[in-house]
């Protein structure tokens, strides 16, 4: 993930079409827009995307997507109907 710094292998705690969440402190503050790429490790496939930081707190970190391609979507969907 690309923020105002580069975190590397965090775990997703959710993920949904509209964002996802991380658990455990927040390492962006809330408004920041980051670049992340998910790694779904069953499909070995790899899923850029923007977002904005919607909540930050001592507890967890939640981001909503941004301008999602029809691709993005599409992949993401997938990805969900799946698991």
């Amino acid at each position: 993930m690309i923020g105002s710094e580069v975190v590397l292998a965090r775990t997703l705690d959710d993920l949904s079409l509209g964002g996802c969440k991380f658990s455990g402190p927040a390492w962006e503050p809330q408004g920041t827009t980051v670049e992340l790429v998910i790694n779904f490790l069953e499909s070995a496939e790899n899923l850029p995307v923007q977002g904005v930081v919607i909540r930050a707190s001592q507890n967890d970190m939640a981001i909503r997507f941004e301008d999602l391609s029809e691709e993005q979507f599409g992949a993401l969907r997938t990805h969900l109907q799946a698991n």
